[in-house]
């Protein structure tokens, strides 16, 4: 079948009307073909949302048309770029394109040659596109601002004015302490991403789980970045915008560009690019940093000390050998029993405690009345740092140890290429720089305060709770529980 396509925009005295464009297609055809016709009346040739033209090409699509005649190349499309898919399409399915009036035939070698020539340009204006919109892309990540896409959890995007223009912005919402939660509880204590995903969805609901939680972490969106941001991205071959010494440990960053989808986007930040943002960072650059190294090892973590019987296992030692207590059980005509024995005697036989075994519910009931008691104490004191005062100070020294180790690393690069009279003076400054830097090193280990924590978890959730998930909040609070025949002795994490 033959297609026939005329298109008008509105009825002037100048315009052709769909009649007679009708009329001068059929001339192209010999008789005895079938024909159809399609027609859009009121339509404009900027774009190729026309109800009859997206008929004919479903009917191209289902390979019940050969050919498609118009008036001119304009009655399809005034778009090069969508002329350029169109006639893709018709190649694909074989079927020919004939323009009455410009004797554009693709069937004839000299339409093809012509159908070729409108097909690179159509390219050119594609890439030409696309290259505008990714230097734009590029250009609007250097100067901060937010790039599009919803805001993460814990900030909102917002409309700013920055020299004159209007910009999107993040700015932190109620959600953010969840964030700082999220950061401290995952980087303080022994919790998986499981075991915080659970703990979050009983304390809040929703839809926690590992990949969520993962994102957030990941994300340098929350960090205040800081020298050892700037390190830590510069390690991994990251293009980074901002100079070193424009991270402060204020701002929070972006991190886009191309990325390649065979490797692991956590890890390879080869021609990703981070900038600093406009928006203020809600998270320490110590505690994301420590999410980072304990993610980066979650491969090679073993499902150890997970016992299936007691939210005990694992931290309960037996207090005369300090082997590890384990829970075994016991089937007596009246029930089940669990109870605690030491691996020590029953592997060594070097235990001086006495062979009594000890009823598990009896020591749960005692660690957890004392975990109450514990957490009573302490109220009012969840989740507070000791801040380091010298924060500042350490972090202006990091830059300047920065630009001195690249001071060095340019001298040495340099040495290759010297003469002997310059290479004594190139000597001669990298000791005096290797003075400078050793002397920053010393000052730095004089001012490292390590930040004191207490992080007390959310026990209000603790009779609901299954057994990992108690076996999480345990290990936040206790390091060790020593049993002794008549007694049992707790060591506490804070």
């Amino acid at each position: 079948m033959i297609a026939i396509y005329a298109r008008q925009s509105i009825d002037k005295k100048d315009s052709i009307s769909i009649d007679t464009q009708i009329d001068f297609c059929r001339k192209e055809i010999t008789p005895g073909n079938e024909v159809m016709i399609f027609q859009d009346k009121g339509f404009s040739g900027k774009n190729t949302d026309r109800p009859s033209f997206q008929e004919m090409m479903s009917f191209v699509k289902t390979g019940r048309v050969s050919k498609i005649i118009v008036y001119r190349l304009d009655r399809i499309s005034r778009s090069i770029t969508d002329f350029g898919n169109i006639i893709e399409a018709l190649t694909l399915h074989n079927v020919d394109f004939v323009s009455s009036t410009e004797k554009f035939d693709t069937s004839m070698p000299v339409g093809r040659a012509m159908l070729y020539i409108v097909m690179v340009f159509a390219q050119l204006e594609r890439e030409t596109i696309a290259e505008r919109i990714r230097d734009n892309y590029y250009s609007r990540g250097q100067l901060g601002v937010w790039l599009g896409g919803p805001a993460p959890i814990g900030f909102q995007n917002v409309k700013a004015v920055v020299n004159g223009k209007k910009i999107a912005k993040l700015v932190p919402n109620e959600d953010s302490s969840l964030v700082q939660q999220i950061y401290e509880q995952y980087a303080k204590s022994s919790i998986s991403l499981g075991g915080l995903a659970k703990e979050l969805r009983q304390e809040y609901g929703g839809m926690w789980d590992n990949i969520k939680l993962s994102r957030i972490l990941h994300n340098p969106v929350y960090v205040r970045a800081d020298a050892d941001i700037y390190n830590y991205y510069s390690r991994r071959r990251c293009i980074i915008v901002n100079p070193i010494d424009e991270f402060t440990g204020v701002y929070g960053c972006s991190l886009y560009g191309k990325r390649d989808r065979g490797v692991n986007k956590y890890n390879a930040f080869e021609d990703q690019v981070l900038s600093l943002a406009l928006h203020d960072g809600i998270i320490d650059s110590k505690i994301w940093l420590l999410c980072q190294d304990k993610m980066s090892h979650n491969k090679q973590i073993k499902n150890s000390g997970k016992g299936k019987h007691t939210w005990l296992s694992g931290i309960v030692k037996c207090g005369y050998c300090g082997y590890t207590m384990v829970c075994k059980t016991y089937k007596s005509p009246y029930g089940e029993y669990k109870y605690l024995t030491c691996t020590g005697r029953e592997r060594t036989d070097k235990c001086t405690g006495s062979p009594s075994t000890h009823h598990v519910e009896d020591i749960e009931n005692q660690v957890c009345l004392e975990i109450l008691h514990t957490v009573e104490s302490l109220k009012g004191k969840e989740a507070i740092d000791v801040c380091d005062q010298n924060d500042q100070n350490q972090n202006d020294l990091k830059i300047e140890l920065h630009k001195i180790e690249r001071e060095i690393e340019k001298l040495v690069n340099a040495v290759l290429s010297a003469n002997e009279t310059l290479i004594k003076y190139i000597n001669e400054k990298i000791l005096e720089l290797d003075k400078k830097k050793n002397a920053l090193l010393d000052e730095m280990k004089t001012q490292v305060i390590e930040p004191a924590v207490i992080r007390i978890p959310n026990l209000n959730v603790w009779e609901e709770s299954d057994l990992e998930l108690r076996r999480e909040m345990a290990r936040l609070l206790i390091e060790r529980v020593s049993v002794f025949t008549d007694e049992i002795e707790i060591v506490w994490m804070l």
